[in-house]
């Protein structure tokens, strides 16, 4: 029996020593280290808001945005030597940002801005931009459109062209169009009408299908005079379509979440400290439009 308990020995020593090299192996490649991460847009001419602060969660988790908002933090837009304490509030959409209280203060064109946020657990994130000058239309968009009847021979690229005014220091701009109500139509017509809206193609390419209930289209563009293009429209009736001047930071945000496969390079986040994400600024100029049906 002696002999038996001496033979153990080896493999119980074996089995202790694979399990200690267990505890020193590096943690699976499944574990998920959070990150916090900022969404912050200044618009010239506009009340502070829109700024978010949160927590990543884990692909391999059902994503709920609740459980990612930082409700507690501690964030403030600082100019020269004034400081804006903003504070936390739920949206309609029950979707967490912090804003500045007094809206009369409105963001200054051609100025720079810092953030400045500290955690409940003391952790410090921090970001500058510098807001562009103001953005003007020098040939506006038409307010009022009529899809063609024959959407084979359309008119003119010029019938639908418009141009802004040219930034210095500005390469890349942003373009946004939204439809403002995809339900009703006739309403807004005079006389109105009980006519509901309806979409302008029933056509969806492989490449639009995800977005295919999105109301906006986005888009870039380096020149300051573009005639746009009937596709930007996904239904009828009242739009808004939106220029943006925007500073380098908001361009690299936009590029990488807006038009890339949704995966944010953290070497290029504009905010510093413990955490990734966005500070950037822009000058925005807006022109609603309605486009009418090209049949009932």
């Amino acid at each position: 029996m002696k002999r038996r308990h001496y033979r153990l020995l080896p493999a119980l020593s074996s089995i202790a020593l694979l399990l200690a090299f267990a505890g020193c192996e590096d943690p699976a490649p499944t574990d998920y280290i959070p990150q916090n991460v900022v969404t912050a847009y200044l618009i010239v001419d506009a009340p502070i808001h829109g700024i978010t602060v949160s927590r990543s969660q884990a692909v391999a988790d059902s994503f709920k945005y609740a459980n990612s908002v930082i409700r507690d933090a501690d964030v403030r837009i600082i100019e020269g030597e004034q400081v804006h304490q903003l504070q936390y509030r739920n949206d309609h959409n029950n979707i967490g940002q912090y804003y500045l209280p007094d809206t009369a203060m409105l963001v200054k064109p051609e100025t720079r801005y810092r953030l400045e946020i500290t955690l409940s657990d003391g952790g410090r994130i921090t970001g500058e931009t510098v807001t562009p000058a103001r953005v003007a239309w020098v040939k506006p968009p038409r307010q009022m459109l009529q899809y063609p009847a024959d959407t084979a021979n359309l008119p003119s690229p010029d019938s639908l062209s418009f141009a802004w005014t040219a930034m210095q220091g500005i390469r890349e701009y942003i373009i946004s169009v939204s439809c403002l109500d995809s339900l009703e139509y006739g309403r807004y017509l005079t006389p109105a009408t009980a006519e509901k809206n309806r979409r302008t193609s029933s056509v969806i390419n492989q490449n639009a299908r995800r977005r295919y209930d999105e109301t906006t289209r986005w888009a870039f563009v380096q020149t300051t005079k573009l005639p746009l293009v009937w596709f930007a429209y996904k239904w009828y009736g009242l739009h808004e379509l939106t220029l943006y001047a925007p500073d380098p930071n908001m361009v690299e945000w936009f590029k990488q979440t807006r038009f890339g496969p949704n995966e944010f390079n953290a070497l290029l986040s504009t905010v510093r400290g413990d955490g990734i994400g966005v500070f950037g600024s822009a000058s925005v100029v807006r022109q609603q439009q309605f486009v009418l049906k090209n049949q009932p």
